[in-house]
């Protein structure tokens, strides 16, 4: 009997034992959620009119991305137009927006509305809805002004391309522990040199569940930075200079513009 029961206390041991050393196991290695930007400089030369960037990494199986690039919120002005006596359209003023970004442009697995909770898209600010919630549009005595010319203002934005949304556009590779995603996207050449930041948001429930970010900067080099320092540092020589490249460029064309007409 005694012998029964030792045999049946080793054998619940064991069970026990195994049940503790499952539960201690690890579930399978999920890839913790990274992002790269490729090139991390972008150069500003002669001929440049924007840039190829890949933003690329890796994410848990199961999670939704939302990418966004941006700089750091800062007021902007906008001048609009209006009809003078109800007849003729002229500039009537200047909106203020308080708390905007130079560049916005946000790319995801899927629609944002779907993958994210309100609250978690105005916490993050991902979407104009969640970005406008956040700024204060003013005329130009400081009063509040109508929800419509934020509307105007993202119209505005989109139209120079450093605003733009597109959801449903990163592209995934599924493998044994994780996803590869990668966003190829044209960087405008309407943005302004500087630092850009970028993030990655895995979303799962709703919920921003993990980050990843990094940088990259824009900037003018070789004659294109020669030229813009000298126009800080050495105003009056660079306007002289200014002037003296347009008379020399209107004399060019002054010149070809004789010899074709001479040879008709």
């Amino acid at each position: 009997m005694k012998r029964t029961v030792m045999t049946v206390l080793k054998q619940w041991a064991a069970v026990a034992v195994a049940a503790a050393a499952m539960i201690a196991l690890p579930a399978a290695a999920q890839a913790a959620l990274t992002c790269q930007v490729n090139p991390t400089k972008v150069p500003i030369t002669l001929s440049y009119h924007g840039a190829k960037l890949t933003i690329s990494g890796q994410s848990a199986l199961n999670d939704e991305l939302v990418l966004k690039i941006s700089t750091p919120p800062k007021d902007a002005a906008m001048k609009y137009k209006g009809k003078a006596a109800g007849l003729f359209w002229m500039k009537k003023g200047t909106m203020e927006f308080k708390g905007v970004p130079q560049v916005y442009l946000v790319s995801s697995t899927a629609k944002l509305n779907l993958i994210l909770s309100d609250a978690e898209r105005q916490q993050y600010q991902l979407g104009y809805d969640a970005m406008g919630n956040a700024v204060k549009v003013e005329d130009s005595k400081g009063q509040p002004v109508e929800r419509k010319w934020f509307d105007e203002f993202i119209r505005f934005k989109e139209k120079e391309m450093v605003y733009n949304i597109q959801e449903g556009t990163i592209t995934r590779k599924h493998g044994e522990n994780g996803n590869a995603f990668e966003v190829v996207m044209d960087w405008p050449y309407q943005a302004a040199p500087g630092v850009y930041n970028v993030e990655v948001f895995a979303v799962n429930g709703g919920k921003v569940v993990d980050k990843a970010a990094t940088t990259f900067e824009v900037e003018r080099t070789g004659l294109i930075a020669a030229l813009s320092k000298m126009a800080v540092d050495q105003a009056a020589l660079y306007g002289i200079m200014a002037v003296a490249i347009a008379m020399m460029a209107g004399f060019a064309v002054g010149v070809i513009f004789k010899k074709g007409g001479g040879s008709h």
